[in-house]
């Protein structure tokens, strides 16, 4: 009776196996999800919009932007943001921002910041952009129009902008200061001084009411001076306070010896991803604290991936770039691959 048991038993199971396959297979996928990168790839006065199908860095289109308007943009892009089904190209050499389609990379609008020079930008709400000008000046758009409604003086050399709320910070790199803007107002309501340098800032993502400023310290950009360190300064805009100050330091470079090169942050979840000159350091931005070292190596840049919620950090070398994808949750990485250009910036769709 019992070997008949075990006999029947056995054939249920292959039956199992024959009909329904291995109950855990359907569990397991070891593929990584496809995604695209479009990349700025300059091209003397113009720039390629090279398109990319990753995570294997097999090429799609050799010029995306061409293939949809007729001709090559020209000019160059000093960095990509993508706001809802927009892409934010920013030209400071041409003194505009070239807005086209995210999906088809069709030209939207042309906005002209002159006699400014934009170097980044940020989406405050729905309908208003504004863009650090580098030159004591911050740009407010109207993105109904895709025009330059208003131009706020702030403080010496803004190379970086973000949001969080209804505040706006602006890093005036030189002056060691940030300018914080009220969007309701659309006036400067505070200035406050932080380290040395104040070159990189992002708004945290969700679940962060705070700033997150990167200085890159005394030393890094004026031959010849006393170093000081590289900080990280978080600031709450609504409390009108420097809530925490880390020294930003990685495993064989100090805090004086440490160059950042930028912060990406994911808007999903509060965390965000420092980019320093040997190492990639995962943040906790609402919780003000460092997590712990994502990449080891040098890597040039970053942003965000609204498509996959993922981060995207590359590294150029020897006409190759090397592009990971981190999880914004965890750290880890996704995947990793090679594109056979260099690219001035680049985003994740």
């Amino acid at each position: 009776m019992m070997k008949r048991q075990a006999v029947m038993a056995i054939g249920l199971i292959a039956l199992g196996f024959l009909f329904g396959g291995c109950p855990s297979d359907e569990l397991i996928n070891t593929a990584p999800q496809q995604w695209r990168l479009l990349v700025a790839v300059p091209e003397g006065n113009q720039t390629r919009l090279a398109l990319y199908r990753m995570p294997d860095g097999v090429p799609i289109q050799t010029d995306a932007y061409a293939a949809a308007n007729g001709t090559s943009l020209d000019g160059t892009v000093a960095a990509i943001s993508q706001f809802r089904s927009m892409l934010f190209l920013v030209q400071p050499q041409q003194q505009r921002i070239e807005v086209i389609d995210a999906a088809t990379f069709a030209h939207v609008a042309r906005i002209s910041t002159a006699p400014h020079s934009p170097q980044s930008i940020c989406f405050a709400n729905g309908t208003t952009a504004y863009t650090a000008n580098g030159d004591s000046t911050v740009s407010v758009v109207d993105l109904t129009v895709f025009q330059v409604v208003r131009t706020l003086s702030v403080g010496s050399a803004p190379v970086a902008i973000a949001a969080v709320g209804n505040q706006v910070a602006v890093c005036n790199q030189r002056e060691g200061s940030v300018s914080i803007i009220d969007t309701r107002s659309n006036t400067i309501v505070e200035t406050v001084a932080v380290a040395p340098y104040p070159t990189f800032v992002t708004g945290g993502g969700e679940g962060s009411t705070s700033f997150c400023i990167i200085s890159l310290g005394t030393g890094k950009l004026v031959p010849g001076e006393q170093p000081s360190p590289a900080m990280a300064t978080f600031y709450n805009p609504f409390s009108r306070q420097i809530t925490t100050q880390i020294e930003l330091s990685q495993y064989e470079r100090d805090a004086l010896n440490t160059r950042p090169r930028g912060i990406v942050a994911a808007p999903t979840v509060a965390s965000g991803f420092l980019i320093l000159d040997g190492e990639v350091q995962f943040l906790d931005l609402a919780g003000e604290r460092m997590l712990g070292t994502a990449l080891v190596g040098s890597y040039d840049g970053g942003s965000y991936n609204f498509a996959q919620d993922h981060i995207v950090i590359w590294s150029a070398s020897e006409g190759k770039t090397t592009v990971v994808a981190l999880d914004p949750r965890s750290g880890a990485e996704r995947s990793r691959a090679q594109v056979p250009v260099v690219f001035s910036a680049a985003a994740g769709l």
